[in-house]
């Protein structure tokens, strides 16, 4: 009956197909467009004839509507795709190729500037009139080819209709004798399934009786070994407070034997308490990503003192491609290795204990063996050895193989049970190799799982060694548009040294300009420039170009909610605050461009690189700084005098600098690097310290909004080289407001903390340029 109802699936889907394909090609459409053709051919003769014996001037717009009607059916007949059986008769090779030369006269007479006569359209009237028939006899062929196709898929139809119902017979057929069957089969089943629920029955009593046996079994050992583990805690812990008293040697020694006796009491209590966990099946294996090399080494810490003690050596020795992070339940598998690390050490008296750790190359490798470390955990030991009897007993609960009231070593014979099934329950097993006299090997196989470092060690990990970009990979070109120089210096060195190319604009107008000149794949944007600003650049950016094309990168020191979501809201894909971390920089590029985004392998000459890119980045900011009212100052050659050392108080260096700014700054664009931005910094080549002091100068009542502007760019370069209390002291002027009477009290302290920060640097030798302080201590006592 399935085969039945298979075939007749078959046949609906064949028919279905059928019914499909002929609505496809819609076969009744060629009849339809060659009698299109055909009246439209007629509309034009007519037309041409009309106008050729008529007195009246031409209607050279009817003519060529008519034209270019009965031109489109042409090409209608030529590209529908019904038509394709049609092209393959005589009729339509005869006649399509003539009608189209038919129509290159007419397109020639009629279509502009051309100004056809009543003659020259008379001359047509032949061609038009031979090609009548061939029209005629082309609309005929696509009728008869219509009627051949109709009458194909009727027969189809009917064929597979009868087929079909050929098929529906049969399956009632069959379904009439395997009714039959099923009647007869089910009184037999009745009838044994009246038996079988019988003795089902006496072995369901059985199996409830012997689990009730069993769980009582079980729960007892469980109530027993908690009940004893009490008083043991309590043993264990007197005996902890016992050694810490004054004693004697002999004491001492009991004290330690008795510490040793409730330690080894308490190991079989916990052994106890793992088969009941097993046999109740509470105990589960919960595996996390685990330190596999920091458990082979806390595994070596604890057994080697216990090694020792016996005189045994104790080595391990892990694979070189074992890998560090695995999903492993690391409590069950160091629980594993220890049981079998204190039966080497129990069972040997000489020689050393080994641990291995090895790729299993028994096995073949699975598909996503990427993925899964085949670990193969290798125990060894020179002890006493097994003979094939007492290898048949292992891995049996409290079987031992010395079992003889004779034996020289105790336990329970629930260590070996315990590990097997553990290493049962996560995928893996053990097996044991023995020769008497020689010792022994215990090999654990467990397929572990590769892991990825957990978010700590990744982060530790990715602050050490970056991702790198592929050199088949191209960098990026990142349009940054910054009015600071040092701020542009900064940038453009940190992007050069990843390997991008870096365009810069000083103000927003500038930054439009360059998205429609340079075409860059990512702008940085800042959000506070003078003429337009960040946010008016971004939405006249995106009025021509949508944010999946051109990423925008809020990059500012204003870091306050409100100035995240303006940046949201005008088309900004992203926000990276001042002073800019070189890792939440490339993280953020990465975030959208991928690898692309990445810094590529580190130049050969960075310092090189940083000072020729602080000196083009100079160069290009000089029209900038003249058209914003600036000057640059060109550094000063130092002075080869002995400098004035300055004394500094404790805790001068933490208040002025961000030392760990300074580093990650150093690390992105060299200590080289740096300096060169130290010089552009202390020379004033942006003017800002020049705007800011200017503006304090100028302090009004009616204006409290003039410190903005000049406090907000002075505070993002000395940000971004790490100069915590110029930073902070320019965001207290842009955000608080100041008074005339206040106004020169913050200009001297501005001045002090931009003094100290110069003397530590050239303290330190970050810089060996002279400051511009002098300068404006000058202008201060003149004014």
């Amino acid at each position: 009956m399935a085969a039945a109802m298979a075939v007749l699936l078959v046949m609906q889907v064949a028919q279905q197909r059928a019914i499909q394909q002929s609505a496809n090609l819609r076969s009744d459409s060629i009849t339809a467009l060659s009698f299109q053709l055909e009246r439209e051919f007629l509309r034009l003769r007519q037309a041409v004839d009309v106008s050729a014996h008529s007195p009246a001037p031409l209607d050279l717009d009817t003519l060529r509507l008519r034209s270019d009607v009965f031109a489109s059916r042409i090409q209608l007949m030529q590209d529908t795709p019904s038509t394709i059986a049609l092209q393959e008769r005589a009729e339509y090779k005869n006649t399509m190729p003539q009608l189209a030369t038919l129509m290159d006269k007419v397109d020639a007479l009629l279509q502009p500037p051309a100004e056809p006569t009543h003659a020259q359209l008379g001359q047509l009237l032949p061609y038009f009139n031979a090609m009548g028939p061939q029209v005629q006899e082309l609309t005929m062929a696509a009728t008869r080819h219509t009627a051949v196709l109709l009458e194909q898929q009727e027969s189809t139809m009917l064929d597979q209709g009868r087929q079909i119902m050929a098929l529906i017979l049969a399956q009632l057929m069959l379904l009439l004798a395997a009714a039959t069957a099923l009647a007869r089969r089910h009184r037999r089943v009745e009838d044994e399934h009246r038996a079988m629920q019988h003795l089902t029955q006496n072995l369901q009593e059985a199996n409830l009786a012997a689990e009730a046996a069993n769980r009582g079994k079980s729960q007892f050992l469980a109530n027993m070994s908690h009940e004893l583990r009490t008083p043991f805690n309590g043993v264990l812990g007197m005996l902890n407070l016992l050694e810490r008293t004054a004693l004697t040697a002999r004491q001492r020694e009991y004290v330690g034997t008795a510490r040793g006796s409730a330690d080894h009491l308490l190991s079989l209590l916990n052994d106890i308490l793992d088969v009941s966990a097993i046999e109740t099946g509470k105990m589960a294996i919960h595996p996390h990503v685990t330190d596999l090399h920091a458990l082979v080494a806390n595994i070596e810490q604890l057994m080697q003192p216990v090694a020792a003690q016996k005189g045994l050596g104790f080595h391990s020795h892990c694979a070189a491609d074992l890998p560090q992070w695995v999903q492993a339940d690391s409590t069950r598998l160091k629980q594993i290795v220890l049981n079998l690390i204190t039966n080497a050490i129990k069972f040997s008296e000489s020689g050393a204990v080994r641990l291995r750790l090895l790729r299993d190359t028994s096995t073949p490798r699975p598909a996503d063996s990427l993925a899964t470390y085949p670990l193969r955990l290798e125990v060894s030991d020179e002890g006493i050895g097994m003979d094939a009897q007492t290898l048949s007993k292992l891995f049996k609960r409290f079987t031992q193989g010395d079992d003889s009231t004779s034996r020289r070593f105790g336990g329970t014979g629930l260590g070996l049970e315990i590990s097997r099934n553990l290493a049962q329950r996560m995928g893996g097993e053990i097996s044991v190799t023995s020769i008497p006299g020689k010792g022994s090997t215990f090999t654990v196989e467990l397929p572990l799982a590769i892991a990825a470092a957990p978010e700590e060690a990744s982060a530790q990990a990715t602050d050490q060694t970056p991702n790198s970009r592929p050199t088949d990979v191209p960098g990026l070109k990142v349009l940054v548009a910054d009015d600071q120089l040092v701020n542009r210096k900064y940038m453009g060195a940190l992007l050069e040294d990843m390997g991008h190319t870096v365009v810069f604009a000083d103000n927003g107008e500038q930054a439009c300009a360059a998205v429609q000149s340079q075409h860059p794949d990512l702008v940085l944007m800042d959000l506070h420039m003078p003429a337009l600003d960040g946010f008016d650049a971004t939405r006249k950016i995106r009025e021509w170009m949508p944010s999946e094309q051109l990423p925008i990168i809020a990059l500012t020191a204003d870091v306050f909610a409100q100035a995240r979501d303006r940046a949201a809201a005008c088309g900004m894909n992203g926000f990276v605050s001042k002073p800019v971390n070189a890792a939440t920089l490339q993280a953020t590029m990465m975030e959208f461009f991928g690898l692309r985004g990445a810094p590529a392998a580190p130049a050969l000459d960075t310092d090189t690189m940083a000072e020729n890119r602080s000196e083009q980045v100079a160069r290009s900011a000089a029209p900038a700084s003249a058209h914003a009212g600036v000057s640059p100052v060109a550094p000063p050659v130092p002075s080869a005098s002995p400098r004035t050392r300055k004394r500094f108080r404790h805790g001068d260096v933490s208040t002025h600098l961000d030392m760990a700014m300074v580093g990650d700054v150093c690390i992105g664009v060299s200590a080289q690097g740096y300096r060169s931005l130290l010089r552009s910094f202390f020379s004033d080549e942006s003017g800002a310290l020049d705007a800011l002091l200017q503006a304090l100068q100028e302090v009004k009542e009616e204006c409290p909004n003039g410190l903005r502007d000049p406090a907000h760019a002075f505070k993002g370069a000395a940000a971004n080289l790490g100069f915590h209390k110029l930073a902070t002291l320019a965001l207290q002027l842009e955000k608080t407001r100041i008074t005339p009477a206040e106004a020169p009290a913050a200009r001297a302290g501005l001045l002090d903390a931009w003094a100290i920060a110069h003397a530590l640097c050239l303290r330190m030798g970050l810089t060996d340029v002279e400051s511009v302080l002098e300068r404006h201590n000058a202008e201060a006592a003149a004014r």
